[in-house]
């Protein structure tokens, strides 16, 4: 009778797990962060200074825009703390076109509800929230757009942002 060689602990974690159980995690984790559906227009996210986002330092989002005739989902991603001490958060948007025309927008993004827990996602100290800006929209002329994103809360600095994002998805519509 030949004897056995033990099985290896090497790739065992807490709980037993072996190798195999870590590859299938690795793949799981890469498929849900490849996604399905094809990739955004632009995707970018920008870190301001958590402990005080000062409302002159603009956040600047770029993008080329080559078809006019697609349709786009326009969406804002705000990182805060969990101390974040407000329920709120007002921000002035500049959209600069190609062409050299400009618009400026407020919108009020509500971070909480009525009893004061946060509508996004968490991990840790930090909540993630998206806002929906603009559904199946169109860029008219062909270029370079950009976006800049100020606060307009009236504590300046503002303590408790963490990051900014713009993405530019292909509309469900």
């Amino acid at each position: 009778m030949m004897a056995r060689a033990p099985r290896s602990t090497a790739l065992r974690g807490r709980g037993g797990r072996t190798g195999r159980s870590l590859a299938a995690l690795v793949t799981w984790v890469w498929l849900g962060t490849a996604g399905c559906g094809p990739s955004p227009l632009m995707a970018d996210q920008v870190e301001v200074p958590l402990d005080g986002w000062s409302s002159e330092d603009d956040v600047r989002f770029h993008w080329d825009v080559v078809d006019t005739l697609l349709r786009h989902d326009m969406v804002l991603d705000v990182r805060h703390a969990q101390d974040y001490p407000f329920a709120n958060l007002y921000l002035f948007l500049t959209y600069r076109y190609p062409n050299g025309k400009s618009r400026v927008d407020t919108v009020e993004c509500t971070l909480a509800d009525q009893v004061g827990r946060w509508r996004g996602s968490g991990f840790g100290d930090l909540v993630d929230q998206r806002f929906l800006l603009h559904r199946s929209i169109t860029f008219p002329v062909k270029g370079r757009y950009s976006l800049d994103v100020a606060h307009g809360m009236r504590r300046d600095p503002l303590v408790g942002i963490s990051d900014v994002g713009l993405r530019l998805e292909a509309s469900r519509e």
